[in-house]
Protein backbone atom coordinates (compact mmCIF):
# COMPACT_ATOMS: atom_id res chain seq x y z
CA UNK A 1 0.00 0.00 0.00
CA UNK A 2 1.42 3.42 -0.98
CA UNK A 3 0.41 6.76 0.47
CA UNK A 4 1.15 10.03 -1.31
CA UNK A 5 1.66 13.16 0.78
CA UNK A 6 2.23 16.71 -0.50
CA UNK A 7 3.08 19.67 1.74
CA UNK A 8 4.59 23.10 1.43
CA UNK A 9 5.46 25.84 3.87
CA UNK A 10 7.43 29.07 4.12
CA UNK A 11 10.29 30.08 6.38
CA UNK A 12 11.64 33.63 6.70
CA UNK A 13 15.30 32.59 6.23
CA UNK A 14 17.32 32.67 2.98
CA UNK A 15 17.25 29.58 0.78
CA UNK A 16 20.95 28.72 1.31
CA UNK A 17 20.53 28.65 5.10
CA UNK A 18 17.46 26.41 4.81
CA UNK A 19 19.25 24.14 2.32
CA UNK A 20 22.17 23.73 4.72
CA UNK A 21 19.83 22.62 7.48
CA UNK A 22 17.75 20.23 5.36
CA UNK A 23 20.80 18.46 3.94
CA UNK A 24 22.41 17.84 7.33
CA UNK A 25 21.07 14.59 8.87
CA UNK A 26 22.34 15.52 12.34
CA UNK A 27 20.25 18.70 12.26
CA UNK A 28 17.21 17.00 10.69
CA UNK A 29 17.05 14.32 13.38
CA UNK A 30 16.86 17.06 16.05
CA UNK A 31 13.43 17.93 14.63
CA UNK A 32 12.04 14.39 14.45
CA UNK A 33 10.69 13.39 17.88
CA UNK A 34 11.78 9.88 18.82
CA UNK A 35 14.49 9.76 16.13
CA UNK A 36 18.14 8.94 16.60
CA UNK A 37 21.01 8.93 14.12
CA UNK A 38 23.16 5.83 14.63
CA UNK A 39 25.88 6.10 12.00
CA UNK A 40 26.96 7.62 8.73
CA UNK A 41 27.52 4.75 6.31
CA UNK A 42 28.97 7.19 3.77
CA UNK A 43 28.45 10.87 2.98
CA UNK A 44 24.96 10.23 1.57
CA UNK A 45 23.73 7.18 3.51
CA UNK A 46 22.79 7.09 7.18
CA UNK A 47 21.43 4.51 9.62
CA UNK A 48 19.08 5.39 12.42
CA UNK A 49 15.91 4.63 14.28
CA UNK A 50 12.62 6.34 14.98
CA UNK A 51 9.72 5.56 17.27
CA UNK A 52 6.13 6.09 16.15
CA UNK A 53 2.72 5.54 17.64
CA UNK A 54 0.11 4.41 15.14
CA UNK A 55 -3.28 4.13 16.73
CA UNK A 56 -2.93 1.73 19.66
CA UNK A 57 0.47 0.39 18.59
CA UNK A 58 3.89 1.85 19.38
CA UNK A 59 6.62 0.89 16.96
CA UNK A 60 10.36 1.40 16.74
CA UNK A 61 11.86 1.33 13.25
CA UNK A 62 15.47 0.60 12.43
CA UNK A 63 16.48 1.69 8.98
CA UNK A 64 18.47 3.85 6.65
CA UNK A 65 18.08 6.94 4.55
CA UNK A 66 19.99 7.79 1.42
CA UNK A 67 20.26 11.10 -0.42
CA UNK A 68 19.73 9.95 -4.02
CA UNK A 69 20.02 13.46 -5.40
CA UNK A 70 21.45 16.64 -3.87
CA UNK A 71 21.42 19.54 -6.32
CA UNK A 72 22.57 22.61 -4.38
CA UNK A 73 22.30 24.87 -7.43
CA UNK A 74 18.61 24.10 -7.98
CA UNK A 75 17.95 23.44 -4.26
CA UNK A 76 16.40 20.08 -5.11
CA UNK A 77 16.86 16.81 -3.24
CA UNK A 78 15.57 13.27 -3.46
CA UNK A 79 15.84 11.05 -0.40
CA UNK A 80 14.88 7.41 -0.04
CA UNK A 81 14.49 5.47 3.16
CA UNK A 82 13.49 2.09 4.43
CA UNK A 83 12.85 0.72 7.87
CA UNK A 84 11.76 -2.41 9.66
CA UNK A 85 9.79 -2.49 12.89
CA UNK A 86 11.84 -4.22 15.57
CA UNK A 87 8.87 -6.40 16.58
CA UNK A 88 8.03 -7.45 13.05
CA UNK A 89 4.83 -5.40 12.60
CA UNK A 90 5.90 -4.39 9.14
CA UNK A 91 8.21 -2.45 6.91
CA UNK A 92 8.12 1.03 5.47
CA UNK A 93 9.74 2.45 2.34
CA UNK A 94 9.76 6.14 1.59
CA UNK A 95 10.75 8.41 -1.23
CA UNK A 96 10.77 12.14 -0.59
CA UNK A 97 11.45 14.98 -3.00
CA UNK A 98 12.04 18.50 -1.74
CA UNK A 99 12.38 21.76 -3.63
CA UNK A 100 13.35 25.08 -2.10
CA UNK A 101 12.56 28.38 -3.81
CA UNK A 102 13.45 31.91 -2.80
CA UNK A 103 10.29 33.96 -2.31
CA UNK A 104 9.96 37.41 -3.91
CA UNK A 105 9.09 38.96 -0.56
CA UNK A 106 12.03 37.19 1.12
CA UNK A 107 12.40 33.86 2.81
CA UNK A 108 12.07 30.39 1.36
CA UNK A 109 9.17 28.26 0.12
CA UNK A 110 9.72 24.54 0.79
CA UNK A 111 7.73 21.96 -1.16
CA UNK A 112 7.82 18.34 -0.03
CA UNK A 113 6.37 15.36 -1.87
CA UNK A 114 6.46 11.91 -0.25
CA UNK A 115 5.48 8.43 -1.27
CA UNK A 116 5.27 5.98 1.62
CA UNK A 117 4.82 2.23 1.07
CA UNK A 118 3.78 0.01 3.97
CA UNK A 119 3.82 -3.77 4.30
CA UNK A 120 2.74 -6.21 6.98
CA UNK A 121 0.36 -5.21 9.78
CA UNK A 122 1.37 -1.59 9.18
CA UNK A 123 -0.55 -1.53 5.91
CA UNK A 124 -3.87 -1.78 7.78
CA UNK A 125 -3.25 1.66 9.32
CA UNK A 126 -3.09 3.29 5.93
CA UNK A 127 -6.67 2.39 5.07
CA UNK A 128 -8.35 4.41 7.80
CA UNK A 129 -6.24 7.52 7.36
CA UNK A 130 -4.17 6.86 10.49
CA UNK A 131 -0.88 7.13 8.57
CA UNK A 132 -1.97 10.41 6.96
CA UNK A 133 -2.94 11.78 10.37
CA UNK A 134 0.37 10.74 11.96
CA UNK A 135 2.28 12.17 8.98
CA UNK A 136 0.45 15.50 9.34
CA UNK A 137 1.29 15.72 13.06
CA UNK A 138 4.94 14.81 12.43
CA UNK A 139 5.19 17.33 9.60
CA UNK A 140 3.71 20.06 11.79
CA UNK A 141 6.17 19.28 14.61
CA UNK A 142 9.07 19.14 12.16
CA UNK A 143 8.24 22.48 10.54
CA UNK A 144 7.80 24.16 13.94
CA UNK A 145 11.17 22.86 15.10
CA UNK A 146 12.79 23.86 11.80
CA UNK A 147 11.44 27.40 12.21
CA UNK A 148 12.87 27.63 15.76
CA UNK A 149 16.28 26.17 14.85
CA UNK A 150 16.70 28.43 11.81
CA UNK A 151 15.78 31.50 13.86
CA UNK A 152 18.67 30.85 16.30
Amino acid sequence: MAIEIENSFDVPQPVDKVWGFLTDPERIVECLPGARLIEAVDERTFRGEIGLTLGPIGMRFMGRIHFEELDAERHHMVMTGEGRDRRGSGNVRMKMESDLREREQGGTRIRVSQSIALTGRLASFGRGGVIQSVANVMFSRFTGCLQRKLAQ
